[in-house]
C-alpha cells in the first residue's frame, strides 16, 4: 500500500498538473468550472497512484483538496471503464462517519461529474431518513455510492446494494473518525 501526506516533497520532474495526468476533457473542463489551476499537493501525489490502480493511505487537512484527490481518478477510472461496458454497477463505495461530510463529498462529486453525469452517476444514500427510502436510489445501480458505514451495511444486508465483483474503489474518509465513531464492524463487514 502506498502512503502519501501533503507535506511528501516531491521532485520538480514528478510535479503534474492536471493536463498532464490524461484525465478525460469532461474532468478537465468540470476542474476548470471549479476555478482549479493546479492540483494541490495531496492531489498530485494521490492521482496519479489512484489510476495506477494502487492502494493507497491519504492523510491530509481539512482543505487540502483530498476529497479531490480521491474522486478525480475513481471518476477517470469510471469513465475508462465505460469504454469497455456500459453494464450498470456500483464501481466505487466511499465512506465517510457523518451525513453531514457525505453530503459534502457528494456535492463535491457532482461537482466533478457535472460534464459527465450521464456516465458517472452519484448517490447519496446517507441522507435518507430510512434505509427503504435510499432503496429506490440503488435500483438502476449508480457508477459512485456514498454513504456511512452503517448505511453501507444496512443496504448491503437488505441487497438493495450489491458490490460483488464490480466494487473497484473503496474510500474509507476521515478513517480515524470512522473507528472511533465505531463503525469497525461494519466497514470489515463491507470488505467481505
Amino acid at each position: 500500500m502506498e502512503s502519501t501526506t501533503e507535506n511528501d516533497e516531491a521532485s520538480e520532474s514528478q510535479l503534474k498538473g492536471f493536463h498532464e495526468m490524461e484525465l478525460d476533457d469532461r474532468i478537465l473542463k468540470a476542474i476548470a468550472k471549479l476555478g482549479w489551476a493546479s492540483p494541490t499537493p495531496i492531489q498530485e501525489k494521490a492521482i496519479p497512484l489512484m489510476l495506477e490502480g494502487k492502494d493507497l493511505l491519504m492523510k491530509a487537512r481539512t482543505g487540502s483538496g483530498k476529497t479531490g484527490a480521491f474522486v478525480i481518478p475513481i471518476v477517470q477510472q469510471i469513465l475508462n471503464h465505460k469504454k469497455i461496458s456500459t453494464k450498470p454497477q456500483v464501481r466505487a463505495l466511499i465512506m465517510a462517519p457523518t451525513k453531514e461530510l457525505c453530503r459534502q463529498i457528494h456535492s463535491h462529486t457532482l461537482q466533478l461529474t457535472i460534464k459527465c453525469s450521464q456516465d458517472c452517476r452519484v448517490v447519496d444514500i446517507a441522507q435518507q431518513v430510512d434505509v427503504e427510502s435510499a432503496r429506490p436510489l440503488l435500483t438502476d445501480l449508480p457508477d459512485i455510492v456514498i454513504g456511512t458505514p452503517a448505511r453501507a451495511m444496512s443496504h448491503l444486508s437488505i441487497g438493495s446494494l450489491v458490490l460483488d465483483k464490480s466494487l473497484t474503489t473503496l474510500v474509507v474518509d476521515e478513517a480515524d473518525l470512522v473507528f472511533s465513531y465505531g463503525y469497525e464492524a461494519d466497514v470489515k463487514q463491507v470488505l467481505r
